[in-house]
């Protein structure tokens, strides 16, 4: 109530030592999620070239990809010898399995890294970020893949004579919407899909997730904490801490659903099991990240539902996916339409952003409507900041480095700010008068 009227009573701007126009505006954030080495120089135009800079270094990632690790698979398989029905063997399939998980890791790094660098000051607004560039980026890849493997696919089967259903030799037919639909290229692409999305995406990375999350960066923080007595206290604790929890999930569920949807262009043969591993696998990251928020991460706090409702809008188009792969499926046999050539590419084009469209107004505008109503009576009525502030040791003041060290050096506040570490809230000290007011003695009562 405090912060709402001190907002309504600053609508015209003040001054403050000798500064005037400044404002306050209403912001949904907590302390904790505050980046505060980032106030002062991450202006909206400055995040906005940091971030057009940042499709270009992921586009630099996808070729450093693409040319060190994936050349030289297809190439492989482009030049390996197919006649009489040979294929390559399991070595082959492992490899791919173990490309697609390194150009996923490697989109991974990359965008927290661009994620850090554009300098957003709340955490949620990182996430979010982070979140999209990481589906954009993975999309790269898969994009990637399934042009390399048409254009192989392609090769491969015209050398070897293949033919429509018709007998029309595949060499023979320059559509590119009628060789997408014979047979041979469907179930080449059709594997390809299935191969890249089980178990290389859906399944492999998760099981490999604990060791660099949980027991890599344990075993080597005790390793080096105990061979160096120098390391002690807090710096000791930080060597031996986990990795904090981040929203990337969504993008990893959002790129395995786009996955799923792809399957649907292709014969059915693959889609079950593409399912079936889909759903196996999402058994085994929900109770992978249902240990670790309870057992290793050592918190996280996220203030507001921006990372939710970007994923909301992330799925729409993924969504549109079913719609165009319906029309592309319903094409010369529903009776509606018979499309030949780039036509049934407009309509399947049609179809998506038919979809698109309609699910983002869904979100934007029917979802908030059917959301819960408030309640009548305020939980949080009486609330005040003292009384908040004596329970919850982190808050805008103690969550503030520069702001505890300017009690302590420049006001000579005794006792001064106390700087939030979690875990140590037992060692903060009360000063009411600047605004500390958490006690742990009083606050376990």
């Amino acid at each position: 109530e405090a912060m709402e009227e001190a907002v309504d009573r600053a609508v015209d701007g003040f001054e403050f030592e000798g500064n005037d126009g400044i404002y306050l505006e209403m912001l949904e954030a907590e302390p904790d999620t505050v980046q505060w080495v980032n106030f002062g120089h991450s202006s909206p135009s400055e995040k906005a070239m940091k971030l057009i800079a940042g499709f270009g270094i992921i586009g630099l990632a996808c070729l450093f990809w693409a040319i060190v690790f994936y050349s030289p698979y297809a190439y492989y398989v482009m030049t390996f010898n197919y006649e009489n029905g040979r294929q390559p063997g399991f070595i082959v399939g492992f490899a791919f399995s173990m490309i697609v998980v390194v150009g996923n890791a490697i989109m991974y790094e990359v965008c927290a890294q661009i994620s850090d660098w554009v300098g957003f000051r709340f955490k949620d607004n990182r996430e979010a970020c982070y979140m999209m560039l990481y589906t954009v980026a993975c999309m790269f890849n898969v994009a990637l893949d399934f042009v390399t493997t048409y254009f192989t696919a392609e090769k491969v089967m015209e050398g070897l004579g293949f033919r429509t259903y018709f007998g029309v030799p595949l060499q023979d037919v320059t559509e590119f919407t009628a060789k997408f639909e014979t047979y041979g290229m469907q179930r080449s692409l059709a594997e390809n899909t299935y191969a890249y999305a089980f178990p290389s995406t859906y399944l492999i990375p998760f099981l490999i997730e604990p060791f660099p999350t949980i027991l890599a960066p344990l075993w080597l923080g005790r390793l080096i904490v105990r061979s160096h007595s120098e390391l002690q206290g807090r710096f000791a604790e930080a060597w031996l801490g986990m990795a904090e929890m981040e929203m990337g999930r969504y993008a990893d569920l959002l790129l395995n659903v786009i996955l799923g949807f792809l399957i649907f262009y292709f014969p059915g043969g693959y889609t079950w099991m593409l399912f079936l591993g889909m759903a196996g696998s999402h058994v085994w990251i929900y109770l992978f990240d249902h240990y670790r928020v309870l057992r290793s991460i050592p918190s996280c706090t996220f203030a507001s539902f921006d990372v939710e409702w970007w994923a909301q809008v992330m799925l729409a188009p993924i969504v549109g996916i079913i719609a165009a792969s319906l029309a592309f499926k319903s094409n010369c046999f529903s009776g509606l339409y018979c499309v030949k050539g780039p036509g049934i590419v407009a309509i399947c084009f049609t179809a998506w952003l038919a979809s698109t469209l309609f699910h983002l107004a869904m979100v934007i505008h029917l979802i908030p409507m059917l959301g819960k109503a408030p309640p009548e009576e305020d939980p949080a009525a009486g609330e005040t900041f003292p009384t908040l502030a004596a329970k919850v040791p982190c808050s805008w003041f103690t969550a503030n480095p520069v702001h505890c060290l300017r009690s302590k050096h420049v006001y000579k506040h005794e006792p001064a700010c106390s700087y939030f570490v979690l875990g140590k809230a037992d060692l903060m000290h009360v000063n009411k008068a600047i605004g500390c007011f958490y006690e742990e003695a009083a606050a376990s009562k």
